[in-house]
């Protein structure tokens, strides 16, 4: 009995530390799974490769200076057709429901903030 307890404090401590640190991991995290293999690990975009998926985020003027609601809708609501505004020919941008990226607006403050550095 005392085991089981001594295990369940742990584990909720450990629940509880790694909550509390872990917005800006679980974005680079959402990042890593969700748009790393389109738009490259480190935001740098994929134009030099073959096929070419998708633009630079990092550096990107709508990253840069879009406002966080455009963003998110970009990554709810994905992009296609006219709705690009990139030179180069990339495939549509699926979207990404809460299914697939739970906390969208951590992962815009990502891609705004630690991305851009």
């Amino acid at each position: 009995m005392p085991r089981s307890l001594l295990a369940t404090a742990l584990f909720l401590t450990g629940a509880t530390l790694s909550t509390a640190s872990s917005a800006a991991f679980d974005a680079a995290g959402y990042y890593q799974m969700r748009c790393a293999a389109c738009h490259g690990s480190e935001g740098q975009g994929t134009k030099h490769s073959v096929p070419a998926l998708a633009p630079a985020l990092k550096g990107n003027p709508f990253i840069v200076n879009g406002s966080p609601a455009a963003i998110r809708t970009v990554i709810r609501k994905g992009r296609s057709g006219q709705k690009r505004l990139y030179n180069d020919t990339y495939p549509n941008m699926p979207s990404f429901g809460p299914e697939a990226v739970p906390d969208v607006d951590a992962l815009v403050a990502y891609l705004k903030g630690d991305m851009q550095r």
